[in-house]
């Protein structure tokens, strides 16, 4: 009796440790091939192909709703394809989910523009005003300087 109890546990271990492996590999592959469609997008936007990229960073945002790198990548692509509501949308997303992304340059220039060209001109002065804060290049200056100036004539207008 003593025997068969050890050869049951023993098996019953070796089937679950090889479930276990098996699994492991499957989930490994799984991510692979997420991060492999997560690269790829990235080029697309690169590339301007926004439109192409969209469904892939949909997908991968259903699958990583809390990613905020992936939510910004979906915001860029809207703004590229010209939906600058749903590029503003994911792009707060992205920073209520990783506040320090107001001290990185590109965001906040990018987001500033975003808010922009969404007619969202309060917001954008703000985040404009404190990217011109953060350390940059001077086209990046400039391209503030450009999109402040711009605000300012606008609410001269009205």
């Amino acid at each position: 009796m003593r025997r068969l109890c050890f050869l049951s546990t023993f098996v019953l271990i070796v089937l679950c440790v090889s479930y276990g492996i098996f699994k492991g590999k499957n989930q490994d592959q799984i991510y692979k091939n997420r991060y492999e469609q997560y690269i790829y997008a990235q080029h697309l936007l690169q590339e301007q192909k926004a439109n192409e990229a969209l469904p892939i960073l949909k997908k991968l945002y259903r699958q990583y709703p809390d990613r905020y790198n992936i939510m910004r990548d979906l915001g860029l692509a809207y703004a590229l394809a010209g939906d600058f509501s749903k590029a503003s949308f994911y792009y707060d997303k992205a920073l209520e989910q990783r506040p320090f992304l107001r001290i990185d340059p590109i965001f906040m220039v990018q987001f500033g523009e975003i808010s922009y060209f969404n007619g969202e001109y309060a917001k954008a002065k703000v985040l404009l005003e404190e990217a011109r804060q953060l350390a940059g290049s001077e086209k990046y200056h400039q391209r503030i300087d450009e999109l402040l100036t711009s605000i300012q004539s606008k609410s001269k207008v009205r």
